[in-house]
This record gives C-alpha cells, sequence and structure tokens, in this order.
C-alpha cells in the first residue's frame, strides 16, 4: 500500500507523541511505502535519518489553525494527495480539514466535545462557552465530511464518538506509552537536588484550560496548612502561564521545566516520585500508561475516563476539589504499601493497552478494510 500519514496540523501537546510513536512502529511494517506530511510539532523530534527507504517527508508549517485557513489547508493537502496518490489517508489527530479522495482514517482526541457533563463547562465564562460551542460544531463538522472511520482509544470514547458523530465506523484502538520508554535515555537533570526528603508529584503537559493545574495553588495551601512542606509539584508549562497562575508565591511548592521533548520525559520521571493529573476531560493520556511503566503512582480525578484507562492502578479524588486532592495525597505519602500496590497494579494494568506494534498493525489493517470496502 501507498499511504499518507498525515501530521501538518500538529504544533504541541500528546497528540505529537501518538504521531511520533505510530511513525516509528510502522519501520517494522514493511512492503508499504510511507508518505509523511510533518506539522511543526512532529519535526521537532523526528529524525528522518533513522527510517529506511521507504519513508518520504514533507515539511508543513500552517501555524495555528483558523476558520479561514481551512480551505487553504485542503486545497494544500489535495495538492499532495494527487502527487503522492495514495491507497489510504492517516490523520493521526483529527480534524483534518481536508476532504480527501483517498479513503481517510482519524484519530479522534477531542475529549471535551464528548463529556458534556465535565466539571469544566462549570469554569467557562459565557463568551468562552460561546466559542467552544462554535468549534465543536466546526470540528463535528470536518469529522463528519471527511472521515471514512475515526479511531477512539477507548471503547468509552468509541461509544461517545458515535452518538455525537453519528458514524458507524469507530474502531478502538488503545494508546499506550511511546517507544522513549522501552529504553529510556539519560538526560541532564532538569530540578535541583532534593532536599529535607522532598516529594515530586509530575504533570507532564502542555498549558490547556481543561488539564486543571489551577486547582494547585488551593491544594498546595491546604498541603501547607496540613503540615505536608516537603511536596513539590513538578510542571512542563511555559513560563508565561506559570507565572500568571503561581507566581512567586508558590515558586517552592510548584517547577515548570518548561517544554520538554518526548524522548527526554522518562528522564523527568525518574526525577520525580508520583504522577499527579488533574484533568476533567480526556479520550486517553498517554501520561497514565508512562507513569505505570516508570513506576510512578498516580493521583488523578475521578471521573470515567480516567477509570477505563487506570483502573486499580490510581488513587481517584473528587474533580475540582483540591480538599480531596490534599486527602488523596497524603494517604499516598503516608502509606509505602500503597504506593507499591499502585505500582504493581499499573504493571498489571499495562497489559490491558494495546502494544506499539498492535497499535500500528491495527491501524494498517483498518485502512486495508476501508480501501476493500470502498471498491466493493
Amino acid at each position: 500500500m501507498k499511504i499518507i500519514i498525515n501530521t501538518s496540523t500538529l504544533r504541541f501537546g500528546g497528540a505529537i507523541q501518538v504521531s511520533l510513536s505510530f511513525i516509528r512502529e510502522c519501520r517494522e511494517i514493511t512492503g508499504n511505502e510511507y508518505h509523511i506530511l510533518v506539522g511543526r510539532g512532529v519535526h521537532n523530534s523526528l529524525l528522518k535519518d533513522e527510517f529506511p527507504s521507504n519513508f518520504y517527508f514533507y515539511d508543513i508549517d500552517f501555524g495555528p489553525v483558523t476558520l479561514f485557513q481551512t480551505r487553504r489547508i485542503g486545497r494544500i493537502l489535495s495538492n499532495y494527495e494527487k502527487e503522492i496518490r495514495p491507497d489510504c489517508i492517516i490523520t493521526t489527530s483529527g480534524p483534518s480539514y481536508w476532504h480527501s479522495i483517498s479513503p481517510h482514517l482519524m484519530g479522534y482526541n477531542l475529549g471535551l466535545y464528548i463529556y458534556p457533563e465535565s466539571p469544566f463547562m462549570g469554569l467557562m465564562s459565557p463568551y468562552r462557552k460561546i466559542r467552544y460551542y462554535l468549534k465543536r460544531r466546526l470540528h463535528f463538522y470536518f469529522f463528519r465530511r471527511d472521515a471514512t472511520a475515526i479511531i477512539a482509544q477507548t471503547d468509552i470514547v468509541n461509544n461517545r464518538v458515535r452518538k455525537a458523530l453519528g458514524k458507524d465506523k469507530v474502531f478502538t484502538i488503545s494508546n499506550t506509552y511511546n517507544d522513549f520508554y522501552h529504553k529510556p535515555r539519560k538526560y541532564p537533570e532538569r530540578l535541583p537536588e532534593k532536599t529535607d526528603g522532598s516529594l515530586r508529584f509530575i504533570t507532564i503537559s502542555s498549558y490547556y484550560y481543561h488539564k486543571n493545574i489551577e486547582i494547585l495553588p488551593e491544594l498546595c495551601d491546604i498541603l501547607e496548612q496540613h503540615g505536608y512542606k516537603n511536596i513539590q509539584f513538578v510542571l512542563t508549562i511555559d513560563k508565561e502561564n506559570y507565572q500568571r497562575i503561581f507566581g512567586e508565591k508558590y515558586a517552592r511548592q510548584v517547577i515548570t521545566v518548561g517544554p520538554v521533548k518526548p524522548e527526554e520525559c522518562p528522564s523527568l520521571y525518574q526525577e520525580c516520585d508520583f504522577l499527579f493529573l488533574p484533568t476533567l476531560a480526556e479520550c486517553f493520556s498517554a501520561s497514565y500508561p508512562e507513569a505505570m511503566v516508570m513506576k510512578k503512582p498516580i493521583v488523578t480525578t475521578d471521573l470515567d475516563f480516567a477509570r477505563s484507562i487506570c483502573d486499580n492502578a490510581a488513587l481517584y479524588f473528587e474533580a475540582m476539589n483540591p480538599s480531596a486532592a490534599a486527602v488523596a495525597i497524603e494517604h499516598l505519602v503516608e502509606n509505602p504499601d500503597l504506593r507499591n500496590q499502585l505500582v504493581e497494579n499499573g504493571l498489571n494494568r499495562l497489559k490491558h493497552f494495546d502494544s506499539r506494534k498492535d497499535r500500528a498493525d491495527k491501524i494498517i489493517s483498518v485502512c486495508k478494510l476501508i480501501i476493500n470496502e470502498g471498491k466493493n
């Protein structure tokens, strides 16, 4: 098969790691010709010299996508399609803003749109809600128009996507940790040396409002009041958002190392003790299996997407409730046996996810399916 893998609109976030992992794994699926449309975010971590001669790369930088750009995006990508003449197209994280001639398989990763009951909705101003509903409507239009089939990463998301988009061709192919975690490299340490037995909770994510890191100032205050002065939270958000949310007041309790390349994340996990993920809506967060394989106990929100991924490998707290988060953290800190049990449960939980190879094989199999259906 001749396959286009489209990452052209990806600039940052977890979708970058999903794309990189799949592209790398395709090296082991021989007999195909792969044409990679490389967006800015993927370009920064893609080493093209590592790929054999059946891989072709095309660097594209559309910048931030706006409604006024979508026609231009579709036109440029259609020109690539005419030149390459693929059997199938895979957009790793949709929508693609591109109505292709070839069968088009898209990944769905927009968790907020399919969780209208998320506590996040209550945080929005009227203006933000209007923008949210308009973007949701527009993105759903492009998914319905352009996707021959869709990949969801859990059965819960699969069912919600089917209902939201009215599409039947939705396939569940789970995510997992990136191949960097298989044999993690050691990078220079980013954090200062620990003092006074400090414990570090890491949240690896770009800044998104639904990640809910705004819970941290009140959570830090509660932990401090309870006598837990040795707990630090480590973030990877940009300095501007860090200063806006935390300023100098929480500089001792909350650290940001700034954006981190995917291949350097395992090394950062090794400098920390736990994963803290207060997110309010996800399709799948790779942070969960990453923490499991790095043997880090998990503290996260008690919402169905989190439980569907972590099951008994996490400690949960009520979303939007910093007091409940403090109780969970204190319970974890005071109970070494619980920490060990969560690590063991996490290692067992990893067996329930598709391996990187399984995931890539299943995606290629779906490509073959929709190609054959298109011929009938």
